[in-house]
Parts: C-alpha cells; structure tokens; sequence
C-alpha cells in the first residue's frame, strides 16, 4: 500500500508544531489570495518571506521558555470561550500570573502583532511589513486549530493520546493539493476583538473531533499506534475540517493585516518612499 510508509512513519515521529510547517506556509499564501487590491504594492514579491518566515515562532520556544503559551488558549480555565475575558488584565486578575502563563495567550498576542504591523506601516518599510504578517500569520492559524483551545489538547484526558499530531499534521499530509475559493478580506467591525470569535469557533469543533478520532478505528485510534484503516476513516470525516480551518486561517489572517493598515492611516506605498 503506498500510504503505509507514510502511516508508520507519523506513528513513530515525535509530536509536531501546530499545523506543521506545510499548514502554516498554506496559511500565509491564503492571506496574500485574500487580501484585497488595495494592499497588493506592499507585498509585490514578498511571498517568499511570509513563507519562509510564517514558522519563526515555533523555532522561538527553543530559546524562550515564554514563548509556547503564546500559541494556545485553554478555554477550559476560564469555564468555556464566552467566559475569556477581552481585557487581558482582568484574565490575568481571574486566573493569577502562573495561571494566566500556564493556560495560554494567543488572542493578546495576535492583538499585540496587528499593533506591531500596524508599526512598520507607519515606518513605510515592506520587508518590516511583510515580517510581521508572516509572524501575524502564525499565531491565527494557531487559533484556527481546534485542539490550541482546550485542555484536552492532546486527548490525553479521553484516552486519545496523539489526537494532537494526528489532526493537524497528519491530516494536512493527507489532504493533497487542492485549490480553495478566494475569500477577500474585509473589515468587519469586530476589529481587534475577532479572535474571541475565532475561539469560540474553533472550540466547538473539538466535541465531534475526538468522536471522529475515537470512531474511526477501534482500539487502536485510543493511543498512538493507528492503522491505515484508521487514516482512512479519520480522513473522510475530518479531512473537510481541516481544510475550512486552513482556508479561514488565511482569510483572517488577511483580515488583520488590513485591520493593521487601517490603524495606521491606510498608507500608501509609494507616498512613502517617494515614488
């Protein structure tokens, strides 16, 4: 069977960055599809560094110990989605400093890369504008992920260990080229308050990912050993998942980087380097 190498080889590896390096770098060229004609000068032959660059933070946890809470939301500390404070102060009051770190702080941080974009606009610098996005672009494809919501994140709590591993990257691997439907971004009005949104989104996907991971092969899609039976199952169910998640990603993604522009005066390329 063709597929079995590739089986036994996910079975064996070691757990992964959310959507891997594939998912992130499908992310960031759905953010530069979305974004709409206005912004297209400012990223004129920027591509490759969104691309080479959208994987940045997870090369940072190995050097700063802070850095992998930044990746991921337990909304489960604070009772569900609709119970995350907006305020990170009043999360911060509500969980204490070792809570509050423990527990993750993606939507803060994408709010904190949409104000740096919105920086390096103001500078009129394109290399520092394309850097942030592809650093932007990693954390929302973050929180596009289900399991980056929930303290089961790892379905270490239903016996499901390498759930994780196996919808984020797994999956992706499985997926196959495909071409989705442009989706232009636009400013909605939810501003810097969107990843809220994002979250409550993603986490309600979690419930019917782990009945799918559980369902798909009996007993062995309850630990790390699977067989190509199960990939099969999973992938018919889930498969369609992913790829919406991915295809949203790139589409928010390019949604606060044109909030970012917007904060900064919707600037024009050539009126700042004098063109």
């Amino acid at each position: 069977m063709r597929l079995l190498p590739f089986f036994l080889a996910l079975a064996c590896c070691a757990p992964l960055a959310a959507w891997g390096r594939r998912g992130h770098e499908f992310v960031a060229a759905c953010a530069l599809r979305d974004l709409p004609p206005a912004l297209a000068p400012w990223f004129q032959g920027q591509a490759a560094t969104l691309r080479d660059h959208c994987n940045d933070p997870d090369a940072w946890k190995e050097t700063d110990p802070q850095e992998g809470p930044r990746h991921f939301l337990d909304a489960d500390a604070y009772g569900g989605p609709d119970g995350v404070p907006r305020a990170i102060e009043a999360a911060r009051s509500r969980l204490g400093d070792a809570g509050f770190d423990k527990n993750g702080q993606v939507p803060w941080v994408i709010q904190d890369r949409v104000r740096s974009l919105a920086r390096a606009w103001a500078a009129g610098d394109p290399g520092r504008v394309a850097w942030e996005a592809a650093i932007l672009c990693h954390y929302v494809g973050d929180l596009s992920v289900p399991l980056h919501t929930c303290a089961n994140y790892n379905g270490q709590a239903t016996r499901q260990n390498g759930v994780h591993r196996r919808w984020e990257t797994g999956l992706v691997e499985l997926l196959g080229p495909w071409e989705p439907a442009a989706r232009t971004a636009v400013l909605d009005g939810q501003g810097l308050a969107a990843p809220w949104a994002w979250l409550r989104q993603a986490n309600a996907l979690v419930a019917p990912l782990l009945r799918d991971d559980r369902e798909a092969d009996t007993p062995s899609a309850q630990g790390e050993a699977v067989t190509p039976g199960y990939w099969i199952e999973f992938n018919r169910r889930q498969g369609p998942v992913v790829r919406e998640q991915l295809e949203l990603a790139g589409q928010r993604t390019a949604q606060m980087i044109l909030l970012a522009w917007h904060l900064a005066g919707e600037p024009a390329l050539t009126r700042l380097i004098g063109t």
